[in-house]
C-alpha cells in the first residue's frame, strides 16, 4: 500500500498510507488553478507544501493556526493544573470575566515546527483529529489501526502496536468487518517513543 514517499510526494510528519490521509480528489488547486489527481485542503501537492494556505490543525494541546504558528504556539488548552505540561513554556489566556474558573493556557512550540504541522495531510478519524507531541514537537503520524486487530490488555497494547508497525500489514486495516475503534499511531522522531489516540463513531 502506497506512502506518499513512495509517489515522491514526502511529508516529514506523516509516514502512514496514503489510504489514511484525509484528501480531497481531484480538481483544480485553489492557489495555481492546475488540475490535479490528489488535493490536499483543496490544493496541489507543491501549493500545500508552501505553508501559504490557511490551514487548521487539531492537536491535543488545542487547534494551530497560521497565525498561531508564526507565533510559535497553539491556540490553547483548558489546564487546571498547568505543571501537568512543566516541559512546555506556558501563556496564560485572558481570564473571561463570565467564566472567571476557567484557566486557558497557549503552549508554546517552536513556530518552524508548527508551521510544518501545517503543511501536513490530516488522518481519517471518526471524530477529528487531534495532533500528538512529543520532546516539543509534532509526532510522526504512523497510521490509523482498527482496535479489533489488537489483544483487550491495555498492558500488552502498546508492545503488540510496535510490533505491528515493525512489520505492517497495511492491507489489514483498510479491509471491510472492523469496528469503528480505531487506533490513531504516532512516534517521536527525536526519542522514539511511540503514543497513540483512539476514538469510535
Amino acid at each position: 500500500m502506497d506512502t506518499f514517499d513512495d509517489t515522491q510526494r514526502p511529508f516529514p510528519l506523516f509516514k502512514a498510507p496514503i489510504a489514511h490521509a484525509a484528501l480531497d480528489g481531484p480538481g483544480e488547486c485553489v492557489r495555481c488553478g492546475k488540475h490535479v489527481g490528489t488535493r490536499f485542503q483543496d490544493a496541489c501537492y507543491d501549493c500545500f507544501r508552501t505553508g501559504e494556505l490557511d490551514t487548521v490543525m487539531d492537536t491535543e494541546f488545542g487547534m494551530v493556526t497560521r497565525d498561531d504558528a508564526t507565533a510559535g504556539r497553539t491556540h490553547g488548552i483548558p489546564l487546571n493544573d498547568p505543571s501537568a505540561l512543566n516541559g512546555y513554556t506556558l501563556t496564560q489566556h485572558p481570564i473571561d470575566p463570565r467564566f472567571p474558573d476557567d484557566r486557558w493556557y497557549h503552549v508554546h512550540i517552536d513556530p518552524g515546527h508548527l508551521a510544518e504541522l501545517l503543511r501536513t495531510p490530516k488522518y481519517h478519524t471518526w471524530q477529528g483529529e487531534t495532533w500528538l507531541f512529543c520532546c516539543q514537537r509534532p509526532m510522526v503520524f504512523r497510521g490509523s489501526l482498527p482496535a479489533d486487530i489488537f489483544t483487550d490488555d491495555p498492558d500488552l497494547l502498546p508492545s503488540e502496536i510496535e510490533k505491528f508497525l515493525d512489520a505492517p500489514d497495511w492491507k489489514q486495516t483498510v479491509e471491510d468487518g472492523h469496528g469503528s475503534h480505531t487506533y490513531y499511531v504516532f512516534t517521536c522522531s527525536v526519542c522514539g517513543a511511540l503514543r497513540h489516540h483512539d476514538d469510535c463513531d
